[in-house]
């Protein structure tokens, strides 16, 4: 009985593939995402203003999943194991729509997708979200943020108000849970100061 070669050199590498991905441990990772409930109580300065909250724009070095830690003054790492549920822009916009959505400061906060006519608009771009381990006994979460608010006028957007907000936070230690801890207390610190100077430019 005649064997086809070809036949015998095309299963022969399959077989040897297959055997190789059954032997092949899965990679597990660990994935996150940052809190930001409430501490504060809702604001009674409720005005008519309907806000709609635009999706963030973030910084190239931290539009990745990866959990980003900057171990020099110019070198930074992505961790492939430890990463965010969702990407991180994503992440803190909705955590920012929820927030200013319970505050009480708006008569509505709305998503992009709604067709409601909003009177304020909001945009943020994250510039910084890091893990700092450049003094590894001092490992701190570190976050910044600008906002805008744009009042809707017609067909015409003006700037009501500019602010970026930089804040940053010691670990008890550098693991990424301790550092989701510290980024989450990031956040709600932006989000309080975020709301006041809202209501102060509304």
């Amino acid at each position: 009985m005649k064997i086809n070669r070809k036949v015998l050199f095309i299963i022969l590498p399959a077989l040897l593939i297959s055997t190789g991905c059954l032997n092949r441990k899965a990679i597990i990772k660990d994935t996150f995402l940052l809190s930001a409930s409430r501490e504060i109580a809702t604001s009674q300065n409720k005005s008519d203003a309907i806000l709609v909250v635009l999706p963030f724009s973030i910084a190239p070095a931290f539009e990745g999943k990866g959990v980003v830690s900057r171990v020099s003054e110019n070198r930074y790492e992505s961790d492939f194991y430890n990463e965010y549920f969702v990407s991180p822009a994503q992440m803190i916009t909705e955590r920012t729509r929820n927030w200013l959505s319970e505050s009480g400061c708006f008569a509505q906060v709305l998503s992009p997708v709604s067709s409601v006519q909003p009177t304020h608009i909001l945009e943020g771009h994250v510039r910084t979200m890091v893990l700092d381990v450049r003094d590894s006994a001092k490992p701190r979460a570190e976050l910044e943020i600008t906002f805008f608010l744009l009042e809707q006028l017609k067909h015409d957007r003006t700037i009501r108000f500019q602010q970026t907000y930089s804040v940053s936070h010691a670990m008890e230690s550098g693991s990424v849970q301790d550092y989701m801890a510290a980024q989450s207390w990031c956040l709600r610190d932006i989000l309080e100061k975020l709301e006041s100077d809202l209501v102060s430019n509304l």
